[in-house]
């Protein structure tokens, strides 16, 4: 089982990158910015659209490292500074950029209010974890970047939502468009949170 998540983690992963690198060189034209075309040209949207893209699979394998039991026994400096890599990435870079992309996001005051949630708590999950690191209680930083790296993921578990979502559209009525960017905006964290919540309460009580 452990295999096969891994299996799917990386080939996310690689999906992701390739989605990132689609952008580059740049087009307003390319993707998603084809449903964009109100804010492609607004330059604040635009710089933290690239910024967010370009941070998105570089976040996603440095937090992976840290829960990698043999790496981090292994190469303990190398989890360190690939840990430092994702706090910087996530606070300095991603997490600001994907506040202002959510004051424009589509499908309403339901997805805006959903991302402007989800950049809160990731900021304010990866702020705890590096504090419980610097005071090296780290029972504590672990859970903290257990809840962090799942609001990480949500890039990942978004897009699968959206792919099952699309699925069940002949078999429910009502499902627009419209409806399913908003399901899937929700989804794509709050499930995840839920799940590092369990995660968390079960290595708690397995100990």
């Amino acid at each position: 089982m452990l295999f096969v998540l891994l299996g799917i983690f990386i080939w996310l992963c690689v999906l992701m990158v390739k989605i990132c690198l689609s952008y580059f060189p740049w087009s307003d034209t390319q993707g998603f910015l084809v449903l964009k075309q109100d804010v492609v040209h607004f330059l604040p949207w635009q710089w933290a659209f690239k910024i967010h893209v370009a941070c998105s699979s570089l976040i996603l394998l440095a937090g992976f490292t840290q829960f990698w039991p043999a790496f981090r026994q292994r190469f303990p400096l190398w989890h360190r500074r690939l840990g430092w890599l994702y706090i910087i990435a996530v606070l300095g870079f991603a997490a600001p950029s994907g506040l202002v992309m959510a004051v424009y996001a589509a499908g309403g005051l339901a997805t805006q209010v959903c991302f402007v949630i989800l950049g809160i708590l990731w900021i304010g999950s990866t702020v705890l974890a590096l504090k419980y690191a610097i005071q090296k209680r780290w029972y504590k930083h672990r859970n903290w970047m257990i809840r962090s790296f799942a609001l990480s993921l949500s890039a990942l578990s978004l897009r699968s939502w959206k792919l099952l979502l699309y699925q069940l559209t002949p078999y429910i009525d009502g499902l627009s468009p419209k409806l399913i960017y908003q399901l899937e905006a929700w989804l794509g964290w709050v499930i995840n949170l839920l799940i590092a919540q369990l995660i968390i309460y079960w290595i708690s009580h397995k100990k």
